[in-house]
């Protein structure tokens, strides 16, 4: 009992603190990945008009 008493607030600690780095990270991978989908959306429109 008192092992998992002391892992909890470890646990918390390191999913709060490194919060605003994950966003960062999430905001930098989904660019990355959103550029590939908005270049073949862009010319999937521009060959329809075509």
């Amino acid at each position: 009992m008192e092992q998992e008493e002391l892992r909890l607030p470890l646990t918390q600690e390191s999913v709060i603190r490194p919060a605003e780095g994950n966003i960062a990270t999430g905001l930098v991978w989904g660019i990355l990945i959103s550029i590939p989908l908005w270049i073949s959306v862009f010319g999937w429109i521009t060959g329809i008009w075509r």
